[in-house]
């Protein structure tokens, strides 16, 4: 069964907050508890500092009336104080007690506490008088010694367990009522943070498994500044890429075919017209000639499907020579001569200097040339205008070869240089290529290290410049 994301993050998080909150509150259940026992302890030392000084004067002056104040004295202490108080003479005789004992039934818990004050003048201890008080109790205890004389009286100072426990429990019930609070408000606080973090993932996550199943007209319909909205808008991004890779895979899979079969049927047909003398002896030049022309498309067809390969196994090795890109230019452009001349184009040169000489591979140079003049004289519009410009910054030359026309929309511009990718929709009705001209000259471009821009003002001009270095 598949687990909930946002249930296992708020379940994880307050697991780790409930695993905290049961320590603090034993780290302050244990802070808490020496915290009353200590100050419950310190309030007795100071009840018993009270006590010493009669309990001294009685000792220095040992007669009965002395005795009697005292006793009346620490009877009203007693009454004052919530704590139980025991006096008795050193060989454990009761001198006075809050609680009705015999000396006989004293004497095992007197010996006992003895046991325990060695030569400390203060003693603290737990549980001594618990039979006496019936139930849980603390006890601070001193010696109070006579100046005048050797007497000494203990004086033993209780206070009653539950009491004390009873303070704690209230504090403890308070401590545990705020954890549970804190817990509560925490759910619900992780719940609203983990559901906005799950929800655009859930969302992304359907977006991802139709794009599995092959539908890439999903989106993911989440907008926002964070990084979930970046990744969102990314995931948007890739779902067009490959959408249009698909639809372009499927035209080149279509263009690919035509141009194919187009060239073989035209050379199958004249070839078996030659052979069986449908054409006529006279007329065979001017068909070889055509034959020659379709093998030549065919040729540049598989030449550019075989560069792409070299290209994507990496097989490609510069062979770098000084070359004048300039003259290399005009002569690609006589190449074009009957098409220039034929839609009567004006060409134009614009150079800084009568040469420029770069440091490149020139025959992938001169496949780039070709490509773009080519593009450029196949989409100029009759009576337009070629202007192929040069100059020399940074040691490098910036090549640039622009076109009148119809031009590149600019939501175009930015797939130019995928492979399989046609711009004949918004550029011209010629439909002879198969899209794969700018994505090698890219290929090109890259390996040298260079760069290649086209900006396009629809109905206007055309400009793809590319850079070569130059020859030191």
């Amino acid at each position: 069964m598949r687990k909930s994301v946002l249930k296992s993050m708020v379940f994880g998080a307050l697991s780790v907050m409930l695993v905290s909150m049961l320590v603090l509150t034993l780290v302050f259940f244990y802070s808490v508890k020496s915290n009353i026992v200590s100050e419950t302890y310190a309030d007795m030392n100071n009840c018993l500092e009270n006590i010493r000084p009669l309990a001294k004067m009685s000792l220095d002056f040992t007669t009965r009336k002395m005795l009697m104040f005292f006793q009346a004295s620490i009877q009203q202490f007693s009454n004052m104080t919530k704590y139980n108080l025991i006096v008795c003479e050193s060989d454990g005789g009761i001198i006075w007690s809050d609680v009705e004992i015999s000396n006989s039934e004293f004497e095992k818990y007197f010996y006992l506490s003895k046991s325990k004050f060695g030569k400390r003048p203060l003693m603290r201890t737990a549980g001594i008088f618990d039979d006496i008080y019936g139930g849980g109790t603390i006890t601070s205890a001193e010696i109070v010694k006579s100046d005048s004389s050797d007497n000494f009286w203990y004086v033993f100072c209780s206070a009653s367990a539950p009491s004390i426990s009873s303070l704690f429990t209230n504090v403890l019930l308070e401590v545990m009522l705020m954890v549970l609070a804190a817990l509560m408000f925490m759910a619900v606080f992780l719940y609203l943070i983990t559901n906005s973090i799950t929800s655009p993932l859930r969302k992304i996550n359907s977006a991802v498994k139709a794009f599995s199943k092959g539908d890439f007209s999903r989106r993911v319909h989440y907008k926002s500044g964070n990084e979930l909205g970046e990744l969102a808008d990314n995931i948007n991004a890739m779902a067009d890429s490959i959408e249009n890779l698909e639809r372009m895979r499927s035209d080149f899979v279509s263009d690919v075919s035509h141009e194919l079969r187009t060239p073989m049927t035209s050379i199958s047909g004249f070839v078996e017209g030659l052979l069986d003398g449908t054409i006529p002896k006279e007329n065979s030049e001017k068909y070889l000639s055509i034959v020659l022309s379709e093998s030549k498309r065919l040729s540049r067809l598989v030449n550019d499907l075989l560069n792409i390969s070299r290209f994507d196994r990496g097989k490609t090795k510069l062979n770098r020579t000084d070359f004048n890109i300039l003259e290399l230019a005009k002569v690609i452009l006589i190449k074009f001569e009957s098409e220039v001349t034929k839609k009567d184009i004006n060409v134009e040169f614009d150079s800084d200097s009568p040469e420029c000489i770069v440091n490149a591979d020139k025959d992938l140079y001169t496949q780039v040339l070709t490509n773009i003049v080519h593009n450029a004289v196949k989409f100029t519009n009759t009576g337009g205008t070629i202007r192929l410009k040069l100059s020399e910054k940074n040691n490098k030359c910036f090549f640039t070869v622009e076109n009148s026309g119809k031009g590149i929309e600019k939501d175009k511009l930015n797939f130019i240089w995928e492979r399989f990718y046609k711009t004949d929709d918004s550029r011209s009705t010629d439909k002879s290529g198969v899209g794969l001209g700018l994505y090698i000259v890219k290929r090109i471009i890259d390996a040298h290290g260079e760069n290649i821009y086209v900006t396009s003002t629809p109905n206007v001009v055309t400009k793809f410049t590319f850079t070569a270095e130059l020859s030191n």
